[in-house]
């Protein structure tokens, strides 16, 4: 069954569950928060595929996730902060171009199933999460972060876990759009887990070259 969703295309994704602050300043999204907040209604937000943020109109890509306002912050000249919170992700099957200042799509929400050796691939992707953040560490000198992450994905179910990685990434955006995109967690989290072995790689060639400069300890 489908839906309208306002529609807000971004140069950035945003996955379910994550937060995303916003700067609301042009008239026609003003008045889309203005409207959602005073409704109590989601929007939606896409990722751009052509176009950009300000002013004129632009292409997004087909699936995008529901953003709900957990908090709002009014300025004088009519601009706003707010913060969003992903909920749903959903497919838009067509666009509304002309029926409100902003995009409005007819949107389906889809389906969140785990997959196949789902458990499997999150017990190899929190390893590779483990390297990742350990490299991360030696690299940067500053663990703060990254223990905070490791403590909060220990225990997360599968879709949980893959949306908290996919948003931890340091990917452009392309590469968090097909993430997004992927039909089932377990899908997501073997990609993860390529793309974290990658980092890690990259992020050890790092400490290589910075221990041999004597400005990094070892790395266990």
């Amino acid at each position: 069954m489908s839906e309208l969703l306002p529609l807000f295309p971004l140069g950035t994704v945003l996955f379910p569950g994550a937060l995303m602050p916003l700067h609301i300043f042009e008239p026609r999204y003003r008045l889309l928060i203005r409207r959602c907040s005073e409704r109590q209604r989601p929007f939606g937000v896409v990722l751009i595929r052509n176009g950009s943020e300000v002013g004129g109109s632009a292409e997004p890509y087909e699936v995008g996730t529901e953003a709900k306002i957990v908090a709002e912050s009014l300025l004088p000249n009519g601009r706003s902060y707010i913060v969003t919170r992903g909920e749903r992700r959903f497919a838009v099957e067509s666009l509304i171009a002309d029926a409100e200042p902003y995009l409005v799509g007819r949107v389906r929400y889809l389906d969140e199933p785990d997959g196949d050796r789902a458990t499997d691939h999150a017990s190899v992707a929190r390893e590779a999460l483990g390297a990742y953040l350990l490299a991360v560490v030696a690299v940067t000198e500053d663990s703060r972060g990254e223990r905070v992450l490791a403590d909060e994905l220990r225990d997360a179910p599968p879709s949980d876990l893959a949306y908290r990685i996919a948003g931890s990434l340091a990917v452009d955006a392309p590469q968090q759009q097909a993430l997004l995109e992927l039909e089932t967690a377990s899908a997501r989290l073997e990609e993860e887990t390529r793309i974290l072995n990658r980092e890690t790689e990259l992020l050890r060639d790092l400490l290589v070259r910075l221990r041999a400069r004597g400005e990094r300890p070892e790395l266990n």
